[in-house]
């Protein structure tokens, strides 16, 4: 389970780094500590250093996709809370089901997304 003082530190991960770095601001903004990586290997490795307690995470990313990467960050810290996104839900829809089967999608957010919903999901895990 994530400790009380890493509930507010967040990770995002997206590839897209105008999307990354637009919800890390808007998380940033109303208070949260937010850090952005642009794929799942750095996911990973960012979740061994510091140990985010929520993490926002698109879908469809080369290399490790969201749901590769979510079991890998699920190994190294089974509490942590994990909203998936993507704009691609025909592309996304197996993994998604497939996610939602394993019991590892906390929740899950399209593209494109509004600030209020990235602010309701962030308050609602951290």
């Amino acid at each position: 389970m994530p400790s009380v003082k890493n509930k507010g530190k967040i990770l995002v991960v997206d590839d897209e780094e105008t999307i990354g770095i637009g919800i890390s601001e808007i998380l940033k903004d109303v208070g949260f500590e937010a850090g952005y990586v642009v794929s799942g290997f750095d996911a990973v490795e960012a979740m061994k250093k510091t140990g985010y307690g929520v993490v926002f995470m698109d879908m469809i990313m080369p290399g490790m996709n969201g749901l590769e990467t979510f079991r890998e960050i699920k190994k190294l810290r089974p509490g942590v809370k994990v909203i998936l996104f993507t704009g691609y839900f025909k592309d996304a829809e197996g993994v998604i089901v497939q996610g939602v089967k394993e019991g590892m999608i906390d929740e899950f957010i399209r593209k494109p997304y509004f600030a209020d919903e990235i602010i309701k999901s962030a308050r609602k895990y951290a």
